[in-house]
């Protein structure tokens, strides 16, 4: 078949969304639907050669067909794959490596987009930067894709021809049409109910192959249409796909329903087909340069991002937009270099490479070795964090050392003083809040991609000398470990419910400024349910609240109401303060950055205190004006106006507002001596 210079002009035109995107996020914000038109491509050029096969020989050699994709696609990826192994082991900072190398392993199996799907919905992780690997989670979709694909129409054969008795297109058509119909209703209910895993799941993306399947099946249409109605109709698909490009942003919720418009664009202008007329978009894919790009897409799309990830872990910022063109020349060069001496001759090899056994016994071992490559220095950090973690746990029960907040309630020397027991990896990787390990029984769920946390902390409430309730988001997650620590001390019971990103202060139906619908949807319900259940509980007599407010418009008044409403009920309220998160600047002014990730940069004493912005905190108000008793952690961190992240030989954050887990069980002792004492003034 001969090569469509269209065709290869889409494949420039998505390399290059995908690759302008990642290089300059802010001038195409939508630059990722360069991967939908890919995967409308691959399902037209794949059906349509899997169709031709049929046509021939009554099957599909499946066995030459995946030979065949392997000698075409992996090489390249599995080189790219180890250059980013080494990279990273050389220039990724610790905190970030194992997630690193994890993920290039994952990739190397071509499962990595079920990984990132599942680490999408951890509240921690979701906000861990991207990984030199992360791309490939739209190869590990296609390659599931080759895979599924010849195995789908060779069974809509077997049915619908030889026992149903209907031609071999109202087969396949009928078979790709379910897919697509099922497909695009999976990826509208679960964009909008749980959108992270969403965006990276097989099963909310087989529509889009689907609709360049179904193009392949269909006549072509651009010789039965008008000069005139084929040039406006290819004008307007290739006007939506680029509007698209620059018009979505990181908050549409993708790959919902709104993905129809580029994915249906590109399959429109894969039927429409090439057209030599003067005026036609499609003679924009004819020049030499253009074609390049579309030969080299492939292995552009593998180079380009392992590039920007190193290259800013090099220089310990991101790439300014000199360094970003310097980037996208070093991506050219290598991807024109790889197509060159790797993807041609691997795929034209004749004699033994050219053979099914040998390819598959390849492209095994080649796996093999960069998954090993990936996972092999995993064992030795491990055993590192083992040995580390083993000692600050020791330290953290010391109440009268100088480990943590200790250092601070001790008036130890140089609390913030940069020691060997600060460890920026262990901070990260532990996170916050409660663990299953922690020895207390709570119910977790994520619902709309935020978890939810349920369960009664300290002793049993007929056994309790104080009855609590303990409301909030994560940032009263992070206060849970020693709150349960201090309730078992005291003899307290806490009801415990929490909502990430959700606050019961802020009045039902106004959201978060992050939030998307279903989370507010999510939100909204779960504040109802708990001030409800916590205010008709005549057992609980002081409910304490926590939380981030800062991603809330003013609901002064609303959370003065909601504290008036508690205290109407006979409960006092104690109200937590926020702690300022971290400030430290990195290209702009006042970004929250991971406080494990500035240590590890700087790694000198104090390096990366601040001094908090001044603002004023509306839930904070709220509470004055309520009479509520106010806890405020601040006093304690960030005294004489500045606020430290290393206190006492440790990270006093796991990210970038969230309290780590060491540091948070070191406020056991202050935390229960401030609840005690607004108890005892209520």
């Amino acid at each position: 078949m001969r090569q469509r210079r269209d065709i290869q002009g889409l494949r420039a035109l998505a390399v290059g969304l995908v690759v302008i995107f990642h290089l300059f996020p802010s001038v195409l914000t939508g630059g990722y639907i360069g991967v939908d038109v890919f995967f409308v491509i691959s399902g037209y050029l794949i059906t349509g050669h899997l169709d031709r096969q049929l046509d021939r020989h009554g099957r599909i050699r499946l066995g030459e067909f995946w030979a065949r994709r392997i000698r075409r696609l992996l090489p390249a990826a599995l080189l790219v794959m180890a250059v980013s192994a080494v990279g990273a082991l050389l220039l990724i900072p610790r905190t970030l490596l194992p997630q690193n190398l994890t993920e290039i392993a994952a990739a190397a199996g071509y499962v990595l987009n079920w990984v990132l799907a599942a680490s999408s919905v951890d509240y921690l992780s979701s906000d861990a930067p991207a990984s030199v690997a992360q791309h490939y989670w739209s190869l590990s979709v296609e390659e599931q894709f080759y895979i599924v694909w010849p195995l789908l129409l060779t069974a809509a054969v077997l049915v619908g021809v030889r026992l149903l008795g209907r031609s071999r297109r109202t087969a396949l058509t009928a078979v790709i049409g379910l897919v697509f119909a099922a497909s695009l209703a999976a990826s509208i209910v679960q964009t909008a109910i749980s959108p992270a895993p969403a965006y990276f799941v097989t099963t909310t993306r087989a529509w889009e192959f689907a609709a360049g399947a179904l193009v392949a099946l269909l006549p072509a249409l651009g010789a039965r249409l008008g000069a005139s109605v084929r040039l406006i109709a290819s004008w307007v698909a290739l006007v939506a796909v680029l509007a698209c490009g620059v018009f979505f942003t990181a908050s549409t919720p993708f790959p919902g329903a709104i993905a129809l418009i580029p994915v249906v664009a590109t399959a429109l202008l894969l039927w429409l087909g090439d057209d030599d007329h003067a005026l036609a978009p499609q003679r924009l894919s004819h020049p030499a340069a253009v074609q390049f790009v579309g030969d080299a897409s492939y292995s552009l799309y593998l180079w380009h991002w392992p590039i920007i990830v190193l290259a800013a872990a090099a220089i310990g910022r991101p790439l300014d937009p000199l360094l970003a063109l310097a980037a996208g020349a070093l991506t050219v060069a290598l991807a024109w270099a790889t197509m060159r001496w790797v993807e041609q001759p691997i795929r034209r090899a004749p004699g033994l490479l050219a053979r099914r056994l040998p390819t598959y016994a390849g492209a095994a071992a080649a796996m093999a070795a960069v998954i090993t490559l990936a996972l092999s220095p995993l064992g030795v950090l491990r055993a590192e964090d083992q040995a580390a973690a083993a000692t600050i746990a020791e330290l953290e029960r010391d109440a009268s050392g100088c480990f943590g907040a200790y250092a601070l309630l001790n008036d130890c020397d140089d609390p913030y003083a940069l020691t060997d027991t600060v460890n920026p990896t262990l901070t990260q990787s532990g996170g916050f809040g409660l663990r299953s390990g922690d020895g207390e029984e709570c119910d977790w769920a994520t619902i709309a991609d935020r978890s939810e946390m349920s369960c009664d902390l300290g002793v049993p409430a007929a056994e309790a000398t104080e009855r609590l309730a303990f409301i909030g988001d994560s940032h009263a997650d992070q206060y849970a470990l020693p709150l349960a620590l201090a309730a078992r001390e005291h003899d307290w019971s806490v009801l415990v419910r929490t909502r990430g990103s959700c606050t019961p202060l802020a009045p039902v139906g106004v959201a978060a400024e992050d939030a998307t619908a279903s989370q507010a949807e999510a939100c909204d319900r779960w504040t109802i349910d708990v001030l409800d259940e916590v205010v008709s509980d005549t057992e609980v007599d002081t409910v304490i609240v926590a939380g981030r407010y800062e991603l809330q418009p003013d609901s002064t008044e609303n959370a003065h109401e909601v504290m008036e409403r508690l205290q109407d009920a006979g409960k006092s309220v104690i109200f937590i303060a926020d702690l300022p998160g971290t400030a430290h600047e990195w290209g702009a002014t006042d970004t929250m950055e991971s406080a494990p990730s500035c240590v590890e940069r700087e790694w000198r004493d104090d390096a990366c205190a601040w001094e908090p912005a001044p603002h004023t905190d509306w839930a904070q108000t709220a509470a004055y004006e309520a009479g509520a008793t106010i806890i405020d952690p601040s006093t304690l961190l960030c005294q004489e106006g500045r606020c430290h992240i290393v206190v006492g030989g440790t990270i006093v954050f796991a990210d970038s507002h969230h309290i780590s887990r060491a540091f948070a069980r070191t406020l056991t002792g202050w935390f229960g001596d401030q609840i005690s004492g607004a108890l005892a003034r209520s």
